[in-house]
């Protein structure tokens, strides 16, 4: 008998995720002889309900959410023996994983564009003893492209981002560094660095180069420079996928590397959106980990 977990975040996005609580599990019931629904109400509950489910050989996970809850859930299953498929579907604010694996934002149009067949096995990365799907990174342009929100960016495209980098710009700041990794080892000052399981977040593509969420990279992205001209000049290239491109931007593959910070100051790390951690860090991928289901619109 294939069960299915269903997890809830009541109090993700605009909150009214329970609206389409039958419809999801009717959807699911095509596809599943059983559905259990679970709803979270505290931080760690849907990594919790994912760990169960692992523990009780469910065939398959659907997380009704936003990148946080997501998170939650990849963390649960990726610590396990047993991985049961995810599903996502977009309860959240921006869902940057749904936008990457080209489902809808909007959690009606997404219930229709479930398929059961559609799957792909994808790369998890793992910073030290956490886990997470597609960046860890740090710097204060982070909040640049991590909170602009889905209205701005229907509104302006790429130039909403754009308008909150160069707003973010003038209160940057570098951290000493040393970096080892399986391809190379040095010494820089950094004011933004991106480890990634593929090299764009979201609809928001870093660079031209082929990449894929299964290939067993991490692709890394450090921005070097101190100069205002030089960082605007960067982010822009960020933005309209040149980093690779860019004389101020240090970028390369590697499967594992360390970072830590050379000063005695204290950085905090980024995963997948949420604040999860502090350098130094061990960070490795770990290649088609996870099982994930894809919406029937996807070109993945």
């Amino acid at each position: 008998m294939k069960k299915c977990l269903l997890i809830e975040n009541p109090n993700s996005g605009k909150q009214n995720n329970n609206q389409y609580i039958d419809r999801i599990i009717e959807k699911l019931e095509e596809g599943f002889d059983e559905v259990i629904h679970k709803r979270t109400e505290k931080e760690d509950d849907a990594k919790k309900f994912a760990i169960n489910a692992c523990e009780n050989k469910y065939d398959s996970i659907f997380v009704v959410g936003g990148d946080g809850t997501f998170n939650e859930a990849v963390n649960g299953i990726s610590m396990m023996e047993y991985r049961p498929k995810l599903g996502l579907l977009p309860g959240g604010t921006n869902n940057t994983y749904m936008q990457l694996i080209g489902g809808s934002n909007e959690l009606d149009k997404a219930i229709e564009q479930v398929s059961f067949e559609k799957t792909k096995k994808v790369d998890i990365g793992k910073c030290n003893d956490k886990y997470f799907s597609y960046y860890v990174c740090f710097g204060k342009l982070i909040d640049a492209t991590t909170s602009t929100s889905s209205e701005e960016k229907e509104k302006l495209g790429s130039f909403a981002y754009v308008k909150n980098v160069l707003k973010t710009i003038p209160n940057d700041e570098s951290v000493n560094i040393e970096i080892k990794s399986d391809s190379k080892t040095f010494k820089t000052k950094a004011s933004l660095l991106y480890v990634m399981t593929i090299n764009k977040i979201g609809n928001l593509e870093f660079s031209k180069e082929n990449s894929d969420i299964n290939d067993g990279l991490l692709i890394v992205f450090i921005m070097t420079e101190e100069g205002l001209l030089s960082k605007i000049d960067a982010a822009k290239d960020m933005l309209f996928g040149k980093l690779d491109e860019n004389d101020n931007i240090e970028s390369f593959t590697c499967k594992k590397l360390s970072i830590k910070e050379l000063d005695g100051k204290e950085v905090e790390l980024d995963m997948d959106g949420d604040i999860n951690g502090k350098l130094p860090c061990d960070i490795e991928i770990l290649e088609k980990h996870i099982e994930i289901y894809l919406p029937n619109t996807s070109i993945q």
